[in-house]
């Protein structure tokens, strides 16, 4: 009887490893329709702190722990940054993402997908990372082809704003 329940058991996990391999090599699936191209917007930040550093007085550092004498203090929390996409002169997103963390200490991310016809486009990226509630810190204006099925990321980091296009496969 052991054998039996032994075989039966084998069996059953033969048959579902069939049908994860099955499924796993199965339809694809996209969201996006495959004669369009897609816009992809990719942000990990790390905007201007709220309230700059203050220096420490000697009275100040002397009251201080010999270990944790330091000649300035800043706060953790930071801006939130503000950014706006246009496509074509016409505002596809503006937002504005606070700062990840316990303390908004962090950086702030944001990932988002746009499908649009294939075609030739403008895309400007305005952004801004300082405490100030007006104006933008950096603008960059990008010249874009795209055929259907490619996609280009639009990636806003530290450093400024790159563009890379890919084709999918």
């Amino acid at each position: 009887m052991k054998a039996l329940a032994v075989a039966g058991q084998g069996l059953t996990w033969a048959v579902l490893a069939t049908l994860i391999g099955l499924f796993g090599q199965g339809p694809s699936f996209s969201p996006y329709d495959p004669g369009q191209a897609l816009i992809k917007v990719s942000m990990a930040h790390l905007s201007e702190r709220l309230e700059p550093c203050r220096q420490l007085s000697a009275a100040e550092r002397a009251e201080l722990p010999p270990t944790r004498r330091v000649s300035e203090v800043c706060g953790r929390e930071r801006a939130p940054t503000r950014f706006e996409l246009m496509l074509d002169g016409e505002l596809l997103v503006a937002d504005a993402v606070d700062a990840a963390g316990l303390s908004d200490g962090g950086r702030a991310y944001y990932l988002e997908y746009f499908p649009v016809e294939p075609g030739r486009y403008t895309v400007t990226i305005r952004l801004a990372d300082t405490p100030r509630t007006a104006g933008f810190d950096l603008e960059r204006e990008m010249n874009l082809n795209l055929k259907a099925g490619e996609s280009a990321l639009i990636e806003i980091g530290d450093d400024g704003v790159s563009l890379e296009t890919e084709e999918s496969s």
